[in-house]
């Protein structure tokens, strides 16, 4: 087992627990950040300093993006007086994803190469299965833009750990086209975390409800009906 493979497998594994289980949206991103900036070094033999450059770019642009998109709306909630509308964060909490990720983990490095030999580290596997069983919850069951956004950006990097892991490492071209592909789902990310922000309440929340609803009087109470119609007689109002 390479130790400097091992350090960083932790590390990226480290950054997906704590981008799905703070509240603080700017701290989850800064933890996807270093997740996917990281990720790219897990690969034996390492990435060409062109492949490894993009990838570099792509995470930095990318996470940038969507820390502008939390900025704007930390700063707006802040001028309007209104508390800042946190992310999600994990139901569990971080103890429970810490175990989820160990469990991966397990599974990842059991199941290297997937019955066929394998091209790249096991490293890789142990990463990808980690990360993917950290998004899972956050794509299924996120309440605001931000938190499934983050579970996409891990799926997507765990798919990618889990194809260096099976092929080894991809070609300066397979980099670039990853770089790009990365930009183009954090400015997607960050335009719905915008329109999610400008749309009155503030907050990241996917559905909000434009107004309450009209409540009926409730038609299986006769006598309340009767004792309002008697009071309104009584007060000398017919209607």
């Amino acid at each position: 087992m390479n130790p400097i493979l091992a350090g960083v497998t932790v590390a990226v594994v480290a950054g997906a627990i704590v981008a799905v289980s703070v509240r603080d949206a700017r701290i989850a991103v800064l933890a996807l950040a270093l997740t996917m900036i990281l990720s790219p070094m897990i690969a034996d033999p390492s990435p060409g300093p062109v492949g490894l450059a993009a990838r570099l770019v792509g995470a930095i642009l990318a996470t940038y993006l969507l820390w502008m998109a939390v900025r704007d709306r930390a700063s707006a909630g802040a001028i309007a007086g209104r508390p800042l509308a946190p992310t999600g964060g994990s139901r569990i909490g971080w103890p429970a994803e810490v175990l989820v990720a160990a469990a991966a983990s397990i599974v990842g490095i059991a199941a290297h190469g997937l019955g066929a030999t394998a091209g790249g580290p096991d490293m890789a596997s142990v990463a990808g299965f980690a990360v993917a069983a950290l998004a899972v919850t956050p794509v299924l069951s996120g309440s605001d833009v931000l938190r499934v956004g983050l579970g996409l950006f891990l799926l997507l990097d765990a798919a990618l750990l889990v194809r260096v892991g099976l092929d080894g490492t991809p070609d300066p071209l397979e980099h670039l086209v990853i770089a790009g592909l990365t930009v183009v789902l954090g400015g997607s990310l960050a335009a719905l975390a915008a329109a999610a922000r400008s749309d009155g309440a503030g907050g990241l929340d996917l559905v909000e409800d434009p107004e309450p609803r009209r409540r009926r009087d409730p038609d299986a109470h006769p006598l309340d009906h009767a004792a309002d119609r008697a009071s309104d007689h009584a007060s000398g109002d017919p209607f």
